[in-house]
């Protein structure tokens, strides 16, 4: 009965109305057709851009495509490092070095001096093809997950360490220490302190991948002692300790010894004496004798260190010298040309003037590795190194380090007040030397070698750890490499953290409001107005 009534009704339906009818009915289809598609893109489009997030973001923990806007470029890799880096993923990639952050991810990303720290260790992970495996373990929420290093780390791990483990071989950096590192100090100007804080995370991280790669680490005899007593003045300790600092940084393992009880084995790649203040007995030359000797075998190196602050080194220690070519002078190498002369800071003096600056001299086959001429190589309070003869009997010298032929020498002695820098003699000084004496060993050739240097302040705190403004660190390093056989060894400058904020123009802010306030608004405005007209009509 209803469906007769139905169809009585729509037989009713005048044309116009059945026309209309068929018209709101195909508009009806229309919209669900294209509403359905316009639901199906949406949810497509959606899914690929979720898809593409997740695929982009797992590149990039692979490949690190961040990109650094810093002034500096603190997040930035050095290129030793990135070469180094890529010749390490080059190796078995199943042969994982890994690297454990001992806290949370958020814990270095929340901390404005420690997220360099994160972004680096990224980095470290995509430059060596995934051969670097980076975890974070806080050690107060998952103590057990540390506990595997015990075996072979007797130290204290605390939170924010790096660990760097390799099999059996464990390395622990202090992010107090060796990933970030606060310095404080005083104008006295204005007697108020100011702290400078450096990312040094970089040649820390690179010193430790090299220790628990390399099998055969280079070991050195530092002489530091004289029967329980320094070997060295005072105003040379800074420079000792900076010494040692360098030295650990580059992987090198080293004893500290006491010239009178302890004895300079074959053990012993290297000995380095630095900056006696006083002469030592025959006994003790003998030893530095034997030492170089080797039984017969020789090929040992001696590292000696001059020093403006010594007492007396006669006879015994001088002779000793002498006898391989070695001569030093009681003056200090003084620069006369103020165009040149440098005004260096240093730890225990504050300032020095009129340093020289250093020439590396390419006579000697140990500046060989030494390639870089980036920046100055400047040798404070240097005492001047004459060799004796250039060839006696199998030895020979080849300075290592000139200077330019305007310097002068400032005299050591009661002579000094009289001293007058533009009428003193201008020459050329060898600031550091090489001397070896080589033998016919079982039809082989074999030879020993004393390197000497003008004095120890060449490694000053300030100076050798201003690897932004000089290349002593780097050539000092260069030097121990070739010297002692050893490659990869990399000294990478530290970065403030002081200054990493993206400076920009006033145009530059302009150029950026007028995009983010009204361009990108207004595009987006017109587009949606679009899609409501166009679907609107549908």
């Amino acid at each position: 009965m209803k469906k007769e009534k139905a169809e009585t009704k729509k037989s009713e339906l005048t044309p116009e109305e059945e026309q209309e009818r068929a018209l709101k009915a195909g508009i009806r289809k229309k919209k669900l057709k294209y509403g359905t598609l316009s639901s199906l893109i949406t949810i497509v489009f959606v899914a690929i851009v979720v898809a593409v997030n997740v695929i982009c973001g797992q590149l990039d923990k692979r490949f690190n495509w961040n990109i650094d806007l810093t002034s500096n470029g603190l997040y930035e890799l050095d290129e030793q490092t990135i070469e180094y880096l890529n010749k390490l993923g080059s190796e078995d990639v199943n042969d994982k070095i890994q690297i454990t952050m001992l806290a949370d991810e958020s814990y270095f990303q929340e901390n404005s001096n420690l997220k360099v720290v994160a972004e680096v260790m990224n980095r470290f992970r995509s430059e060596s093809n995934g051969r670097i495996s980076i975890e974070y373990v806080d050690p107060n929420k998952n103590p057990e997950a540390i506990s595997k290093y015990s075996a072979n780390y007797t130290g204290n791990l605390t939170l924010g360490d790096a660990v760097v483990a390799h099999g059996d071989l464990v390395r622990v950096l202090s992010y107090q220490n060796d990933l970030v590192k606060y310095e404080t100090s005083i104008d006295y100007n204005t007697y108020q302190q100011t702290q400078k804080v450096s990312f040094i995370g970089e040649q820390s991280l690179i010193s430790a991948i090299m220790g628990v790669t390399d099998l055969n680490p280079v070991k050195l005899a530092l002489i530091s002692q004289n029967n329980g007593q320094a070997i060295y003045d005072q105003y040379d300790s800074g420079n000792y300790d900076r010494l040692r600092e360098l030295l650990s940084k580059n992987n090198y393992e080293y004893d500290e010894l006491d010239i009178v009880t302890a004895e300079l084995t074959e053990d012993y790649d290297m000995a380095i004496l630095c900056s006696p203040s006083s002469d030592l007995t025959d006994a003790q030359v003998e030893k530095l004798s034997n030492y170089l000797n080797n039984n017969g075998k020789y090929n040992k190196t001696l590292m000696y260190f001059g020093t403006p602050f010594k007492r007396s080194t006669t006879p015994n220690l001088d002779n000793f010298l002498a006898l391989w070519g070695i001569q030093y002078s009681q003056a200090i190498v003084t620069e006369s040309d103020e165009k040149t002369a440098q005004l260096v800071q240093a730890a225990y003096v504050s300032m020095i003037s009129n340093v020289p600056v250093a020439r590396v001299s390419t006579e000697a086959s140990l500046n060989a590795g030494y390639t870089t001429y980036k920046l100055p190589i400047v040798v404070p309070y240097a005492l001047p190194i004459t060799a004796a003869f250039e060839q006696n009997s199998g030895r020979n010298t080849y300075p290592l380090l000139l200077t330019s032929d305007t310097c002068c020498l400032y005299p050591l002695d009661e002579t000094s007040s009289e001293f007058d820098m533009n009428s003193a003699e201008k020459n050329t000084y060898t600031v550091a030397l090489l001397a070896d004496q080589t033998f016919t060993v079982d039809n082989e050739t074999v030879k020993s070698q004393i390197i000497a240097f003008g004095s120890a302040w060449m490694l000053d705190y300030y100076v050798a750890g201003s690897t932004g403004s000089y290349d002593n660190a780097s050539y000092f390093m260069s030097l121990m490499n070739t010297a002692t056989g050893r490659e990869n060894v990399l000294t990478i400058a530290e970065k403030s953290l002081d200054q990493t904020k993206i400076t920009i123009t006033e145009a530059q802010a302009k150029t950026i409001r007028t995009v983010t306030v009204l361009i990108i608004p207004l595009v987006v405005a017109v587009l949606g107005i679009v899609v409501y007209v166009r679907r609107k009509n549908l």
